[in-house]
């Protein structure tokens, strides 16, 4: 691929925290190295809160004053102005709302997506990604059942189901199961994803 590749990372409902910067600007010096890359951030809040106490205030203060529908049109409006071709990148409730964003009509066709343990996707399974789209699931979730997801999406051509040994949130510094050694095994497993797609 000659031209350059905008990597559009989608946050969860932290936003676009100090933590998740890093993460971002870890994954595209990663990328770099091989490839033409551009970092692009993506969070549901005009205005990012200074810090939460804990994940349940973060879950609180996005479903109040976001939700899953608005966060879905912010990704679609940012996304019209980023030329050339994308992949999305989303954590949690990013990656669910890329999901439906995923399958609209109005998707761009330069489109990839991957999204790590976005559990609201169990409420979705109806819906048909019109892009490639890998979903990262972790080895548990506390309110349903990883198993029973994945036997509804195998349908699914164009999605790619990938289980891993890590728990939700795992890529996040500020989420409880955060944890370094799969954040970096990962880093380096989206630096293999992303060559992979652009040969």
């Amino acid at each position: 691929m000659n031209d350059k590749l905008n990597i559009v990372f989608v946050a969860d409902i932290f936003g676009i925290t100090h933590e998740f910067k890093s993460l971002c600007q870890e994954v595209t010096s990663a990328i770099e190295q091989a490839l033409r890359v551009e970092c692009q951030m993506i969070g549901p809040y005009q205005k990012q809160p200074k810090s939460f106490d804990s994940e349940q205030a973060a879950y609180q203060y996005f479903t109040e004053q976001v939700g899953l529908a608005d966060y879905v049109k912010i990704i679609e409006q940012q996304l019209s102005v980023i030329s050339g071709n994308k992949l999305l990148v989303g954590f949690s409730v990013g990656g669910s709302a890329i999901w439906q964003l995923c399958s609209n009509n109005i998707v761009d066709k330069n489109l990839d997506a991957i999204c790590f343990y976005s559990s609201q996707i169990r409420h979705m399974t109806q819906l048909m990604p019109k892009v490639p789209t890998r979903l990262i699931l972790p080895a548990s979730e506390q309110h349903f059942s990883i198993t029973e997801l994945k036997n509804a999406l195998l349908d699914k051509p164009s999605v790619t189901l990938e289980q891993c040994d890590f728990l939700h949130g795992f890529m996040n510094q500020l989420s409880q199961n955060y944890d370094s050694y799969g954040c970096q095994h990962y880093i380096k497993r989206l630096t293999g994803l992303v060559s992979e797609q652009c040969v």
